[in-house]
């Protein structure tokens, strides 16, 4: 380009607060028509480090030396040291992996890490192989669908009606708020702002223990995905444990309240709640119990994988008070101990304690009997197995609750003679 001498003197100097770059110009000999050209240098510093640019007219070197210093003056030295050349190239990069929801920080992390696994001109071919491998990395699997099957899996496996109503309920409120989204889409980040945002109806937030729940669920959930294939990773692994503090004491009804409670329970609901006072047995099994199940030669009740809440078979000492509640109704016509639904053995339960002029505690039978016998035994673990239930719970929850003297005086309840 022919030169022509600029007005202004040089070096000029362009400046931005602290920051400036100057200008030179540089004679760089004649053309072959002996015309005279010149460069002109755009000269600045950057941690320390003396840069320089070079362009062949005045008008794009003032215009890099205004971008440089702004830069500067930014604190943004990496930039000022760019060329134009690379500042393009970081544009471009930053419109393919913008959609991807990555940084460009972390895309050159992913892109270091992987290169230093496999080589930078194998990654490609190490990628296709790996959706090879995984379907799941490359198929779309609607969120909506997998949820079905996951319930109608933990159906095939005979699970209750109970615990299929809870993942239904639970799972079914993600689903919800995740419309038209796919099972690979989630990562713990999304995980856990959504069970932080859990409300109840009423718009107050949920309890630790709720939301505890909801987040065994989904684990649950998210890890029948990975085993079959559908998902790499289980997100709910990164998702944060909920802390459930035990804000209150165990409450269970006095030796006192549970012999009126007896005495006031009608003929078809005695035998089931004496296992229930003196056995430990959770509602849910009690309606599951055949009277084929109770052993009174071996002195045990047993609960079997099918029948339980844990799904492992169990044994439950037939005590001796227990054993003469049960022995009027050995050998009933009856198939099952309790006959009818389990929301009719709450409602007659509810009923024996208004007639017996009694509280109605929740869950209050097995309460009393974890309580009583872990006091009467001094042993937390033998508890545990008879209770179905882990050492640590029974620790946490129990022990110390009752005294040994009112441990005596509940498993010395017997049944009224006329009985």
């Amino acid at each position: 380009m022919l030169t022509k001498e600029p007005a202004a003197r040089f070096p000029l100097t362009v400046s931005s607060g602290s920051a400036s770059a100057k200008i030179y110009r540089v004679r760089n000999g004649t053309a072959q028509d002996g015309r005279e050209y010149a460069i002109f240098t755009v000269a600045f510093s950057v941690g320390g480090k003396r840069q320089l640019r070079k362009f062949s007219d005045l008008k794009r070197a003032k215009a890099e030396a205004q971008r440089v210093v702004i830069a500067i003056g930014n604190s943004d030295g990496m930039v000022a040291a760019l060329d134009s050349g690379d500042a393009a190239d970081l544009v471009i990069l930053k419109e393919k992996i913008g959609p991807l929801g990555v940084t460009l920080q972390g895309g050159a992390d992913v892109l270091a890490e992987a290169a230093g696994l496999v080589g930078v001109h194998r990654i490609v071919e190490a990628c296709r192989a790996f959706a090879q491998r995984h379907p799941g990395a490359r198929e779309k699997l609607p969120l909506a669908k997998t949820a079905d099957d996951f319930v109608d899996a933990k159906l095939a496996q005979g699970r209750s009606p109970r615990h299929l109503g809870d993942i239904t309920s639970r799972l079914g409120r993600f689903v919800q708020d995740y419309p038209g989204h796919n099972v690979g889409d989630f990562a713990a980040p999304t995980i856990q702002r959504w069970l932080d945002g859990l409300r109840g109806s009423t718009g107050a937030t949920l309890s630790a223990q709720t939301r505890k729940n909801f987040a065994t669920v989904l684990s649950g959930f998210f890890e029948f995905c990975r085993r079959r294939g559908m998902i790499i990773d289980n997100p709910m692994r990164d998702v944060e444990r909920e802390q459930v503090k035990n804000t209150g004491g165990v409450e269970f009804y006095t030796p006192e309240e549970t012999a009126k409670l007896l005495a006031a329970a009608p003929v078809k609901l005695a035998p089931a709640i004496a296992i229930a006072f003196f056995a430990g047995v959770r509602t849910a099994e009690l309606c599951r119990l055949a009277w084929v199940d109770i052993d009174f030669e071996q002195g045990h009740i047993s609960l079997g994988a099918d029948k339980s809440k844990t799904a492992a078979r169990r044994l439950v000492p037939i005590l001796a008070n227990l054993q003469e509640w049960l022995l009027p109704y050995r050998g009933a016509a009856r198939a099952h101990v309790w006959t009818e639904t389990p929301e009719g053995y709450t409602r007659s339960v509810t009923e024996a304690c208004a007639a017996a002029g009694v509280r109605r505690i929740e869950n209050g039978t097995r309460h009393s009997f974890v309580s009583y016998r872990v006091a009467q035994t001094g042993d937390v673990a033998r508890t545990a197995l008879e209770a179905g239930n882990s050492a640590q719970m029974i620790f946490r929850h129990y022990r110390g609750l009752a005294t040994k003297e009112a441990s005596g005086k509940f498993f010395n309840i017997r049944p009224p003679a006329a009985r």
